[in-house]
């Protein structure tokens, strides 16, 4: 009997053991886990962070400093920047780059390092993973990017117009267009007819090639032409293998008239008489500027 209650006593000492061994193994490891997250959110965090400058006070151009981590191929060993650079980053140029939400427009300094944000100089480590052929390394440079922020105001050069539309072209490289309910109310529409016969103070008969369809004039009956400034009210990309674009849709309306016009567009979507397709009418839209990316 003592014994079988010995025997008793032993075994539940043991589980009690085995218990709190298991406890303190789980704690452990629960410590241990929660370190390996924080150290990985923290390196995660610091590859994504970059100082940003704005250009001449304008939000739309910036300079970031942004570390990428890229595969160095062997045929590059010997000129490790210079092969980063011809494969990775050259290529980036006037395109439309996801991670930074912009269209890199040039890119100076690059530096190789074995963690992010650094300057290793002359000599670094690279990281080589089980059996392939390429090491990796951080590459770190100052990315100037166009990042068109909806909201921003901008200016372009008017080189389109027809009785729903204005197109423009914004420095030189990108398009964008304004629909013809988000002009100002005071700007009207003269068309072919309207110039033949005279009106807007033209001569009878008398039309231009540059004329086109037509052409808007404001409330003091001036052509449109030349610089115009508006607000970017909507953004739409796209990137595959092969080719990439940027629409920009903007407004000339008060914030109070912008709203309206959302809310109308909004409940003619819920009743399905609009939105099929693309927003702004994908990379053949009016507002839509290419940038075909290299085929890989």
């Amino acid at each position: 009997m003592t014994s079988e209650k010995h025997k008793s006593r032993s075994e539940r000492s043991e589980r009690k053991h085995k218990s709190s061994h298991g406890e303190k193994k789980r704690k452990r490891e629960h410590e241990e886990d929660s370190h390996r997250r924080k150290s990985k959110k923290h390196r995660s965090d610091k590859a994504v962070a970059a100082e940003v400058t704005t250009i001449s006070n304008n939000p739309i151009f910036q300079v970031q400093t942004s570390s990428l981590y890229l595969p160095l191929s062997p045929v590059s060993q010997r000129y490790p920047i210079e092969g980063l650079c011809a494969e990775h980053l050259s290529p980036l140029i006037l395109q439309w780059y996801p991670p930074f939400s912009s269209v890199i427009l040039s890119y100076s300094n690059p530096r190789m390092s074995a963690e992010p944000f650094g300057n290793d100089g002359d000599s670094t480590l690279l990281q080589n993973i089980d059996e392939y052929a390429v090491s990796w390394a951080w590459v770190t440079a100052e990315f100037l990017l166009f990042k068109p922020d909806l909201g921003s105001t901008i200016e372009g050069y008017v080189n389109l117009q027809n009785e729903g539309h204005l197109g423009l072209v914004c420095w030189n490289m990108f398009n964008a267009s304004i629909e013809r309910k988000r002009l100002p109310e005071d700007w009207k529409w003269v068309g072919v007819e309207d110039m033949e016969r005279g009106e807007e103070g033209m001569e009878m008969g008398e039309t231009y090639a540059e004329d086109g369809a037509g052409y808007f004039v404001d409330g003091e009956g001036k052509k449109i032409d030349g610089l115009v400034k508006f607000r970017i009210r909507d953004v739409e990309t796209d990137v595959d293998r092969e080719k990439s674009f940027l629409s920009l849709a903007g407004t000339m309306l008060d914030a109070k008239a912008e709203k309206k016009i959302v809310e109308s567009e909004i409940a003619k979507m819920k009743l399905g008489k609009s939105g099929v397709g693309r927003r702004l009418g994908g990379s053949t839209g009016l507002g839509a500027t290419r940038l075909d990316a290299p085929v890989e």
